[in-house]
């Protein structure tokens, strides 16, 4: 499996002004295979079309999308795949999309209504010949689930949603600032990871920040 990192996610925030949050999307190949993950939202659409340009990739060509977690800022782009199979953790099936409000409540609905295909995933699912290894961490939303990924350009890759979004995050973690079960999944798994790839930040190499 060989792995692309198309963009690099990030939030703004400015008050009562702008909040634009976009996330990291990762294109897998594999085989005959093409797999996103976390493709983003309307922020992402100017990296995915110049990336898929780039590829020469239609729209059409990706098969499977891979979701941490059912938020606009991850998940809006999938609207755009008619051919691809969408996988999610079941819990994404009872949040409550009507009290999210009456502009949030409709797209929300309008994402889930495009998905041809879904395949419900957990914890230990593995994907593609064992090549992607599913973890459920719920610490973010109840259906996040977090990926890692035997790849033979970047060795194993640990996409980790946004239960760590950035580097900050990251590095309270791994100075064991923070104590909870997040932390003690990220230095568990990441330790035994080449990279670390954040929904809203760069990609670290691991090795960097662990010992062994």
């Amino acid at each position: 499996m060989r792995i692309h990192i198309l963009s690099y996610g990030g939030s703004i925030r400015v008050p009562k002004t702008v909040e634009v949050a976009y996330s990291t999307p990762v294109l897998l190949e594999y085989n005959e295979r093409k797999v996103l993950i976390d493709p983003g939202d309307y922020v992402s659409f100017h990296f995915l079309e110049e990336e898929f340009e780039k590829r020469s990739i239609k729209l059409e060509d990706i098969t499977d999308i891979l979701l941490t977690h059912l938020h606009l800022d991850h998940a809006y782009a999938t609207r755009l795949f008619s051919n691809a199979t969408v996988y999610i953790h079941p819990a994404y099936k009872n949040k409550p999309y009507s009290k999210f409000g009456i502009i949030k409540s409709k797209l929300y609905l309008e994402i889930i209504n495009s998905w041809k295909r879904v395949i419900e995933i957990d914890a230990g699912s593995k994907l593609f010949d064992g090549k992607v290894t599913v973890f459920h961490t719920p610490w973010h939303a109840k259906e996040h689930l977090s990926f890692v990924i035997e790849t033979y350009n970047m060795g194993r890759v640990l996409y980790t949603g946004d239960i760590v979004m950035n580097k900050v995050e990251f590095y309270d973690i791994i100075r064991w600032l923070r104590k909870d079960d997040c932390a003690r999944f990220i230095n568990k798994i990441g330790s035994k990871c080449d990279y670390i790839v954040f929904t809203h930040d760069e990609f670290i190499r691991a090795s960097d920040y662990f010992r062994r």
